[in-house]
């Protein structure tokens, strides 16, 4: 009976429990998209930080990291990389000569970190080859090609095919320089380390760094399925125990925190729209039960309790939410379901976001965990909304309330 009164008593002011209910569904969409692009914008992030420049795994010797001296090699690269080919599991993998040095033109100077790569395999490693803006990727086959990034050829005023000196020094701690020739600028999404790599053939760096033929500094590793990322770290560290071994998530702990963290977003997010919402609700239900005053205290009167007229306000506030939050989902998901396949354009802030790493496409994206969440969240927000004004309705006393007009 009870279930039967409360939800006459919503439809009793209809237009106030429908902007109610419209406040809901506003609140609980405008959530889930929040979420959505947010979450869109970091893995976009993620994305790119990985497959155009990390890769899942790094190996490098044990001091590399911390002196970044060309001298710390691993040895035997060739026969590592056949091994890592031959590995199902293993989508792609590359070798890369690693020097910091100074790059020169006729105007000025930058610092930069040298590349000595494999073409082909960074084709498929990072898609390097995607990137170029102008001229063509190592296509001429000279020794003396550079690829350079188009913040950092705007910053040394040059274009293809300037002549600049690359200014490092080799593992007998001997300064050497070099120079090259632009084959190609590139723009990636990262426009800081535009600034800062530059790519040259592998074999040349090598001879100029003194190296053998079968050292390199780094080895990155492009997995197929990341739920297998712990089990090839782990044969890696079988395979070349004498080295560091790091995936993603240690290379750039940023981005590990921005996973850790976007639980917490989650409810921080939600929590403030439905706050918001809780205003709301408390004022229209304390509005109701301040109307009908006289017909509270006159249930009272004929024997219906306190817990019962409780019960009541707390369905009548509980409907309104049920009736708003599936619609409100239902929108929401219709909503991530379509921007995350045509995406979300937002390339007037295209040079800002660059400089963090971001793209200026966005496809919003949210997991099944953080609807529950967000419903969850709605459900609670709805009981405690309806205890105030429950509350004030028990504090009527029934004689006084039949004479109230």
């Amino acid at each position: 009976m009870l279930f039967q009164i409360a939800w006459r008593n919503i439809w009793r002011n209809a237009s106030r429990s429908l902007v109610v209910i419209s406040s809901i569904i506003i609140g609980i969409w405008a959530g889930i998209f929040i979420l959505s692009f947010s979450w869109g914008l970091y893995k976009n992030n993620i994305n790119e930080s990985v497959y155009r420049q990390l890769s899942h795994i790094q190996i490098h010797h044990p001091t590399f990291g911390y002196e970044k001296d060309s001298k710390f090699t691993i040895q035997n690269t060739d026969a590592i990389l056949k091994q890592f080919q031959s590995d199902g599991r293993i989508a792609s993998v590359s070798a890369r000569v690693i020097a910091t040095g100074m790059i020169t033109s006729p105007t000025t100077a930058s610092g930069v970190n040298i590349y000595g790569i494999h073409p082909p395999s960074e084709i498929t490693q990072i898609a390097l080859n995607q990137s170029i803006k102008k001229g063509t990727y190592f296509e001429s086959g000279k020794d003396n090609a550079i690829l350079i990034g188009e913040k950092l050829a705007k910053k040394l005023k040059i274009k293809l095919k300037s002549k600049v000196v690359l200014t490092f020094t080799n593992v007998n701690t001997d300064i050497v320089s070099a120079a090259f020739r632009v084959g190609g600028i590139y723009r990636s999404k990262n426009s800081s380390l535009d600034e800062v790599n530059v790519y040259v053939p592998q074999n040349h760096l090598r001879e100029l760094l003194e190296l053998k033929p079968s050292e390199s500094n780094e080895i990155a590793i492009l997995i197929k399925d990341e739920l297998q990322l712990e089990a090839i770290k782990n044969d890696c560290k079988t395979l070349v125990s004498n080295a560091k071994i790091e995936d993603w998530k240690e290379l750039s702990p940023e981005l590990s925190l921005i996973i850790e963290s976007f639980n917490l977003y989650t409810y921080i997010i939600s929590g403030l729209i439905l706050l918001a919402l809780t205003f709301g609700i408390i004022n229209t239900m304390l509005m109701s039960v301040l109307e009908r005053i006289r017909e509270l205290g006159m249930l009272m009167a004929i024997g219906l309790n306190k817990r019962k007229i409780f019960i009541m306000i707390m369905l009548e506030t509980m409907y309104l939410t049920v009736l708003g939050c599936p619609i409100g989902l239902l929108f929401g998901w219709l909503t991530v379901s379509v921007l995350g396949k045509i995406g979300i354009n937002i390339s007037m802030f295209s040079e800002g976001l660059a400089s963090y790493g971001f793209s200026s496409m966005i496809y919003p994206e949210l997991d099944q965990e953080k609807y529950i969440i967000i419903v969850t969240m709605c459900l609670v927000t709805a009981i405690l909304s309806a205890i105030y004004p429950a509350y004030k309705a028990l504090q009527l006393n029934p004689s006084e309330a039949i004479r109230k007009i």
